[in-house]
């Protein structure tokens, strides 16, 4: 028959009794024991939903399961695994040295040479999207509507197919000019260049100018069409008379490919449309130009 010894209680220093033949003898009194069991609790996993036993003194009580607490997820750019907490409130979606691959990046704009900056969800959507990295400033991409606009209404002044081609000017302050010639002997006719108007509030405008005789010839402006969801036009006026000759809007052609096109009309609404749009011309040394005609 088994004895019995005396223990002392780890929690209070109370003696109880305990048999020696026992493999897993307790540690406290009965007390200690029954205070102990009052602080554990069940509560349900929030993955799973199965019991977790859990003790109010800890400092934190976990939510799941050490098995369900862990999981991985695809990464945004490689689209390997992350391995992430699913109690963390901003899991990461990218992993570090990904993250470091679409860092923002400062380059020099392909039309005018200033520095920007392409951000990580810009180059993020890029990628998504099978889209080549932007090479232009926001400057360059507010100013297209307006040489495009511009261009456009050169074409009733010379009555001929046009081709543009954005050139820098420059070499310390470069800028860029929208090289004007005729479509079928290659001849410059016209250049139009960016400036500003105003004192306070500038803005943008293209200028025209004969390449010949170095005249002005007309003046292109932001415009804006509609009441409730506004609608950006270029709006091209005469430098003689001051009047407004023509007015362009970005339209888009095509049944299964969408493309984007610029579409000028004559104010007096006299002949069809001119269409121009960017392509790309070259093999190894790709440069775009602006076709621009009637439709």
């Amino acid at each position: 028959m088994s004895a019995w010894r005396t223990e002392s209680c780890e929690q209070c220093g109370a003696a109880f009794y305990v048999r020696e033949d026992w493999d897993r003898p307790p540690r406290y009194c009965k007390s200690c024991r029954e205070e102990r069991a009052a602080k554990w609790y069940d509560k349900s996993c929030r993955h799973c939903g199965g019991t977790l036993r859990v003790c109010v003194d800890w400092d934190r009580i976990p939510d799941y399961h050490k098995e369900c607490a862990w999981t991985e997820k695809p990464c945004e750019i490689c689209g390997y695994g992350i391995r992430i907490h699913r109690g963390w409130n901003n899991p990461p979606r990218r992993h570090k040295e990904c993250r470091a691959s679409v860092a923002p990046k400062t380059v020099s704009c392909a039309q005018c040479g200033k520095l920007f900056t392409i951000s990580t969800g810009t180059q993020l959507k890029c990628k998504e999207n099978g889209w080549d990295l932007p090479t232009r400033c926001q400057e360059c991409k507010h100013d297209a509507l307006l040489i495009k606009g511009a261009v456009g209404a050169l074409r009733d002044t010379f009555r001929v197919p046009l081709e543009t081609t954005i050139e820098k000017r420059g070499i310390l302050f470069t800028d860029k000019v929208a090289v004007v010639r005729n479509a079928r002997t290659g001849d410059v006719l016209a250049e139009v260049t960016m400036s500003k108007e105003g004192c306070f509030s500038t803005k943008r405008v293209a200028v025209a100018t004969d390449a010949r005789s170095g005249d002005e010839i007309a003046r292109t402006r932001d415009g804006h069409e509609g009441n409730f969801v506004q609608r950006r036009t270029a709006e091209t006026c005469s430098s003689a008379t001051g009047d407004q000759t023509h007015t362009t809007r970005m339209a888009e052609q095509g049944v299964f490919v969408r493309k984007r096109l610029a579409k000028t009309e004559r104010a007096s609404h006299g002949e069809d449309s001119v269409i121009s749009r960017v392509v790309k011309r070259g093999w190894f040394f790709v440069k775009k130009v602006i076709e621009t005609d009637r439709e």
